[in-house]
């Protein structure tokens, strides 16, 4: 079978969509976010408290209505929190942006292997 496209064209082609990613407005704005949030020591000691809390609730096989009660409480404060609830919003816009891409690709290369696509 004739191959298509080389590999150097396939990793060039990927490259070219990470750029497009890294060069999206919505990515750098989360990229931005999340280093404020690095740098914002009140949020940090809230998802630590939530990391904590998450490991203590698994541990409990999700039994402990306490450590739930706590761990929801936690994540509200940290939600209510501006910046923190920008990056969350701005995070899933990326997460949308990257499931729609893989969607599409497995669409296409589906296509291909039922030559659908010539």
């Amino acid at each position: 079978m004739e191959k298509l496209v080389s590999n150097e064209e396939i990793e060039d082609k990927a490259l070219q969509l990470v750029k497009i990613i890294k060069d999206n407005n919505d990515y750098k704005e989360y990229l931005k976010l999340k280093e404020k949030i690095k740098d914002d020591e009140e949020i940090m000691e809230h998802i630590d408290k939530v990391k904590v809390l998450q490991k203590s609730y698994v541990k409990s096989a999700y039994l402990d209505n306490k450590i739930k009660q706590e761990l929801d409480n936690e994540l509200a404060r940290l939600e209510s929190i501006p910046l923190y609830k920008e990056y969350l919003i701005k995070e899933k816009k990326i997460n949308n942006i990257m499931i729609n891409i893989k969607e599409g690709l497995n669409v296409i290369f589906e296509d291909i292997l039922n030559n659908k696509i010539s």
